[in-house]
């Protein structure tokens, strides 16, 4: 296959989570034609779930072809129910990798994206489940997250690899695809939708990462969360930031999974050590998975720099290649950095490590990538989803 590059001609709109972002979904259902195509890690039945479940049925209604696909695991509180319910209503559902598995093979192959095209035409790409915790409420704030808004000719890539999904029909052959930077003469933002699947030989999301981040001339900006990279792609940002380049990343204060924090702040001694600044988003659980490099390159999506991300679950961004979106953006996470963040000094955070913090640190990391090693090896060979 060779290398994907940058389609010009798109317009773009950053969404942020909560209210905006329940907006948007809504929108994009309620004003699709033909076939629209939502496909999610988290779908609950809480008020926000029945409210997007309540516009897919109300456009299937209307002569919509509607195709539904959520995780077998992320989902399984839908309960098989569920899919009878939405053979009523006139909508094409399946549950990704559905539980009971088949067997242990199935235990950890899961359909992490997030994403929502109409028409082909219009595509909504970027971390936000479906529920209740992601929108907020006049007592919590929503969980920080961002999708990004894309009108334009890869909206049929992406409708493309969601009809795949539905119907099963995954790529065969191995892909080895790299990054190519093109300057397209068109009027218009540079988009490109990249996926990962490495158990079919698809790494498009990771080899941009590690691409982009090594090849960096000025400043790396992340905003992301359950960080716990792997080995090249740590190198790759102490690298960085040994050359001079400014390597600032977001992460939460707290987080929703258990172990994950204590895992990630394993690798804060190292970061920061090596001039790598650390900050975290004090507000609310952040959620987020962005990277925006040299004010110019921003990769917005469902990917989270682990070892589950890269090579397990199904992920999907989009790739932006423009310097006044870059810019835009850049300039949002600096602000966010300085209204809602703190910073984790590197003298104040090794004077308080006690002996048993760092041990939970690392019995946590190193369980959890074990762990996560595991899945990979378990899930390598004959996947049925």
């Amino acid at each position: 296959m060779a290398k994907k590059d940058f389609i010009a001609g798109h317009s773009i709109r950053l969404i942020h989570g909560g209210e905006l972002y329940f907006d948007t979904l809504l929108e994009l259902i309620n004003e699709c034609k033909h076939i629209l195509h939502l496909q999610v890690y988290i779908f609950d039945l809480d008020n926000t779930g029945k409210n997007i479940l309540r516009a897919l049925e109300n456009a299937a209604a209307r002569g919509v072809s509607v195709f539904l696909v959520v995780d077998g695991f992320g989902s399984m509180s839908l309960g098989n129910e569920f899919a009878d319910q939405m053979k009523m209503q006139n909508i094409s559902f399946r549950f990704f990798s559905p539980l009971p598995f088949p067997g242990i093979l199935q235990a950890g192959r899961r359909l992490h994206h997030k994403v929502c095209v109409a028409d082909k035409k219009i595509s909504l790409v970027g971390g936000i489940n479906i529920a209740d915790k992601y929108r907020g409420s006049n007592n919590e704030l929503p969980w920080l997250d961002y999708a990004l808004l894309v009108e334009g000719k890869v909206s049929e890539e992406i409708s493309a690899v969601c009809e795949r999904i539905f119907n099963k029909k995954f790529t065969l052959k191995p892909v080895r695809s790299k990054p190519k930077l093109i300057a397209l003469e068109k009027e218009g933002v540079k988009v490109r939708m990249t996926r990962n699947d490495w158990i079919r030989g698809r790494n498009e999301i990771s080899d941009a990462y590690k691409s982009m981040l090594g090849n960096a001339n000025n400043e790396i900006l992340l905003v992301t969360s359950y960080f716990i990279p792997s080995r090249r792609l740590l190198t790759i940002l102490v690298r960085a930031a040994n050359r001079g380049r400014k390597v600032n990343i977001v992460l939460g204060k707290v987080s929703d999974v258990p172990f994950i924090k204590p895992a990630t702040q394993y690798l804060y001694g190292k970061m920061l050590r090596n001039g790598i600044r650390i900050f975290e988003y004090k507000e609310a659980v952040l959620h987020a998975k962005v990277c925006v490099v040299d004010q110019e390159w921003v990769s917005i999506g469902s990917l989270n720099l682990n070892h589950l991300s890269e090579l397990l679950s199904l992920e999907m961004n989009l790739e932006v290649l423009d310097r006044n979106f870059g810019t835009a953006l850049s300039n949002e996470f600096h602000e966010l950095i300085q209204d809602h963040c703190v910073e984790v000094n590197v003298h104040d955070f090794e004077k308080e490590r006690t002996l048993f913090l760092k041990f939970k640190s690392w019995i946590s990391y190193k369980g959890i990538a074990l762990f996560m090693r595991i899945l990979s090896l378990l899930n390598r060979k004959n996947p049925n989803d």
